[in-house]
């Protein structure tokens, strides 16, 4: 072969080493927080999750009850007939177009715009005229996220914990692939029809004391790929394009050669 093609072992080694030298990956880049100090006992702030407000769609599940069981049992026995569906002894209502609930023996309800504990005593006092001393608890029954990009399995991930940190979400979709821009990770946040587009870097210490540490419902983490993968994609197509031109040549060489 390399008398009729003198090239092609140069071809082959110019890929073999420019492969190689692609795959190197930079283990500072894909270290989280690797300006962490070199200690074993690190303080962190105290973060206090986000007060969330409650959106149209929106699905809040309802306990409500009171001192004694004559309060409870009269109260759920219209659960399931005020348009929404029940769990046990709690009523699942989704807020609607309008912002509004629908609650046994009150109807409609504006909460939209309300962190959960302003709608929780905004119930509590509708509820005040048939009750006495009612009790209501309020929790969100849809806390999802989403993860994209350069993750190991990326997908929409729904949870019955309302307080999910980056790094429970991340681990969720699998982990970062090698090739993530770890230091350029996106979150795509709406509230209550305003979006914004939050940069977290997964390389700094700083995250850990970050106010996005915390998700919302609804986020959108995008982990954008680094330049290795752009690098190791475009060796990977050259190097494909040149086996497959190698090949005809050889097989060309061979037919010549007889």
């Amino acid at each position: 072969m390399r008398k009729f093609f003198p090239g092609f072992s140069w071809f082959t080694a110019f890929f073999i080493v420019s492969a190689s030298l692609s795959s190197c990956i930079n283990t500072k880049n894909i270290t989280y927080f690797n300006n962490l100090p070199d200690s074993a006992n690190i303080a962190l702030n105290t973060i206090v999750p986000p007060q969330p407000l409650i959106q149209i769609n929106d699905v809040l599940e309802i306990r409500i009850g009171g001192e004694n069981e004559k309060t409870v049992q009269y109260i759920n026995q219209y659960f399931g007939s005020a348009g929404g569906s029940t769990s046990g002894s709690a009523l699942q209502s989704i807020v609607d177009i309008d912002g509004n609930i629908e609650l046994p023996k009150i109807g409609k309800l504006k909460v939209a715009g309300l962190t959960r504990d302003a709608a929780r005593d905004t119930i509590t006092h509708a509820y005040a005229e048939y009750l006495k001393d009612p009790i209501v608890s309020i929790k969100f029954g849809n806390f999802r996220f989403s993860v994209l990009g350069e993750v190991k399995s990326p997908g929409t991930y729904s949870v019955s914990n309302e307080k999910v940190n980056l790094f429970e979400a991340v681990a969720q979709a699998g982990d970062m692939t090698e090739y993530s821009a770890r230091n350029n990770v996106k979150i795509i946040r709406e509230d209550n029809g305003q979006r914004r587009i939050i940069t977290v870097d997964f390389n700094d210490r700083s995250i850990l004391n970050s106010p996005y540490y915390y998700l919302n419902r609804y986020d959108i983490i995008y982990v954008q790929a680094g330049k290795t993968k752009s690098v190791t994609d475009n060796v990977a197509r050259t190097a494909t394009y040149v086996a497959t031109i190698t090949s005809i040549l050889a097989l060309f060489l061979v037919i010549f050669k007889k």
